[in-house]
């Protein structure tokens, strides 16, 4: 029994040793999201989306070359000045709007801006029948993000993604949040330089 208690004690010891050995030091970019805005004719909650994209946001790996990890962090309202005062008193770093451009199912009218990134899995897709299309219709979705540091009016990126799913609609606009969390990291790390450059 003793034996076992000093091998932990050791462990314990040697783990706190390699921590201040070797501290991690991760440069932590906070990064606000307000409430995703709707301009499409169909309707998704944009509370719901903003808290996917920030839970994306958290999910994304540190870059350890960089030695930088990103934390997203719920924004509430639509008032600019409102966000960027929230963003401050939270700590925000950048600031990143979505905008849900298109949520249509097949039947739907198109209306695609030319620019858009599409993250469809296969383009080439057959018509399914219409038994099936039914029981498990198909939506797309395009959702335009617009990243700018917290305080500075003009964009640093932006751009907007598209998908198409057979899913309900909420998860298909969550694919494109996921998608835009990772091309958000990219940006930043883009613009990043470590305190020691």
């Amino acid at each position: 029994m003793s034996g076992s208690i000093a091998r932990a004690s050791l462990f314990a010891g040697l783990l706190m040793a390699y921590s201040f050995a070797f501290p991690q030091q991760l440069r932590v970019v906070r990064v606000g999201v307000p409430v995703m805005k709707n301009n499409a004719a169909r309707s998704v909650p944009g509370d719901v989306e903003r808290d996917r994209l920030v839970k994306a946001l958290n999910q994304e790996k540190a870059d350890k070359k960089l030695k930088l990890k990103m934390q997203g962090v719920a924004l509430e309202g639509t008032d600019p000045e409102d966000i960027f005062t929230q963003a401050q008193a939270k700590g925000c770093d950048y600031i990143v709007y979505t905008t849900l451009i298109e949520l249509r199912s097949q039947g739907d009218p198109v209306e695609r801006r030319p620019d858009t990134i599409s993250i469809c899995p296969s383009p080439q897709r057959g018509t399914p029948d219409p038994e099936s299309a039914a029981m498990n219709p198909e939506f797309e979705a395009t959702v335009e993000y617009k990243l700018y540091r917290t305080g500075d009016p003009m964009a640093i990126s932006g751009a907007p993604f598209s998908t198409r799913e057979a899913m309900p609609e909420i998860e298909v606009v969550s694919q494109v949040m996921d998608r835009i969390a990772n091309r958000v990291f990219a940006d930043v790390k883009k613009g990043y330089r470590p305190n020691n450059e």
